[in-house]
């Protein structure tokens, strides 16, 4: 008889799986501050108390979810599972990963096709279910309802309130408001008529602001200077005028957006209290106000509509602001496209020309371009190093894990795009497009008046730099020639 031996297959130990969780609360109040952390606590222990799984962080996000715009942290978060640095995402439910169903479909495909799997604590499900996409339409479009009938019965509350004329002011400068009585405070009343009656004589919100701080006129806030925002909003404000308007905010994809609304005559309560000024010089204001302004539209108008492409792109390290584009008209006989930005007490103009913009950036990338023989090794060494960085902090630093792996996903992209980055570099000609800047330079810092720093698009990580080329060039600042110092960073 044969003997037979049986061997029994020895199964593969489980493989470690990398996890990370997301938290989020979606509104602004303070009140769900115990919410948010009890969600990153329950995140927190539900990954470390499998043996399996890789604890990554918990990334989380406290603004509004109607969307995955300005959700930085999710994003984040994708981005990294899709470069494969996570196995699975763990949420509390789907309403704390997205609202819309669009969007949360579009993104559970996203990570499926990468091999991510996302798990639903409170539903109990998984994306590796078969009929996951079934599953999350039915609950997404339930969670999106439930979010909509909230939101109708605090519109309705809202609407009941203010057809009795009830009041949702609770501080306005010049009153003294409790529930529904308004006093007028005489003393700053008398600053309120001061500032509409400037405004409508033809001065400047600078000019009102210069007076108010010559007279020592302190802000609501205790501030000595006042900020022409605040004086835009005075003058905005129908209530100086004893009318109640409601309804002049609402919310657009989780922006809180504000709109000329008090025009309609449904939100109106007119002479719900005492008045500070007339009615007809506030009509007067806004008219002024009206003609003056270069955006006309009522309804919400979106970001890339109205920022310049100068956006976010010139930062003053003096000023801790990005500065604007305005088109100066010295005289009226010139035209100059310039950047500018104040500091907090409106002081401290910093400002550069258009002109002189380009020519530091046409300067300094042209400079760069002739170190082509060692520019990519610099490159590719710089990137690598602080991957490797990433990946020996990761294991040290566990507090620090979710931006750790953040700067590591934005490195990964940046070795991708490197080849083709270089080639552009090296192959560099004069430009005079702000675009076409953008596609090489991430900030431009201005330090002082004579210093800047130009940090490349290539590595966007504020705060990891190498330093590339040093130099100067001589430029008309104002009525006058100056070298303005420059240094590039990777």
């Amino acid at each position: 008889m044969n003997n037979v031996t049986v061997i029994r297959a020895i199964s593969n130990p489980q493989q470690i799986k990398r996890v990370a969780g997301y938290a989020r609360v979606s509104t602004k109040d303070e009140h769900q501050d115990s919410s948010f952390n009890l969600q990153i606590e329950e995140l927190e222990k539900e990954i470390k108390s499998n043996p399996l799984y890789e604890y990554v962080g918990v990334f989380k996000d406290k603004k509004s979810g109607t969307d995955t715009k300005g959700r930085t942290e999710f994003n984040a978060m994708i981005d990294l599972a899709t470069l494969g640095e996570i196995d699975i995402i763990i949420t509390k439910s789907i309403t704390r990963f997205a609202r819309n169903i669009v969007d949360t479909i579009k993104t559970v495909r996203t990570l499926k096709s990468h091999n991510v799997e996302v798990i639903f604590l409170k539903e109990n499900i998984s994306t590796l279910d078969s009929s996951i996409e079934f599953i999350l339409s039915v609950l997404a479009v339930h969670a999106e309802e439930e979010s909509r009938n909230i939101s109708e019965n605090v519109k309705w509350s809202v609407k009941r309130k203010m057809r009795k004329g009830g009041n949702f002011t609770t501080n306005l400068f010049g009153y003294k408001i409790e529930g529904e009585t308004w006093t007028i405070v005489e003393d700053k009343a008398k600053i309120v008529r001061m500032i509409f009656d400037m405004y409508i004589n033809g001065k400047t919100y600078k000019n009102i602001i210069d007076k108010l701080f010559d007279m020592g006129v302190k802000t609501a806030t205790g501030k000595d200077r006042w900020h022409p925002g605040t004086i835009e909003s005075m003058l905005l404000n129908e209530k100086y005028a004893g009318h109640m308007s409601l309804g002049k905010t609402f919310i657009y994809k989780g922006s809180e957006i504000r709109s000329d609304r008090f025009s309609l005559l449904n939100n109106m309560i007119r002479d719900h209290h005492p008045a500070i000024v007339s009615p007809y010089i506030f009509e007067k204001a806004l008219e002024l106000r009206n003609s003056r302004t270069r955006n006309k539209k009522d309804d919400y108008v979106p970001l890339n509509e109205r920022v310049t492409p100068y956006y976010q792109f010139v930062y003053s390290d003096q000023n801790e602001r990005f500065l604007r584009y305005i088109v100066e008209r010295p005289k009226g006989k010139y035209v100059i496209p310039t950047l500018f930005c104040y500091n907090k007490e409106h002081n401290n103009r910093v400002m550069i020309t258009v002109k002189n913009l380009f020519a530091v950036l046409n300067d300094a990338l042209s400079n760069l371009s002739k170190q082509s023989n060692s520019l990519y090794d610099k490159f590719n060494n710089f990137i690598e190093s602080n991957i490797n960085k990433c990946d020996a902090l990761f294991d040290k630093k566990e507090s620090e894990r979710t931006t750790i792996l953040s700067n590591k996903a934005s490195l990964i992209k940046s070795r991708k795009g490197l080849l083709n980055y270089y080639k552009r570099i090296i192959n560099f000609k004069e430009m005079n497009d702000v675009e076409d800047f953008r596609k090489l330079v991430y900030k431009v810092t201005i330090l002082d008046q004579t210093n800047l720093v130009i940090k490349l698009s290539l590595n966007p990580i504020d705060n990891l730099n190498l330093l590339l080329y040093s130099s100067d060039i001589n430029l008309k600042i104002g009525s006058s020639y100056k070298d303005l110092n420059y240094t590039i960073f990777l």
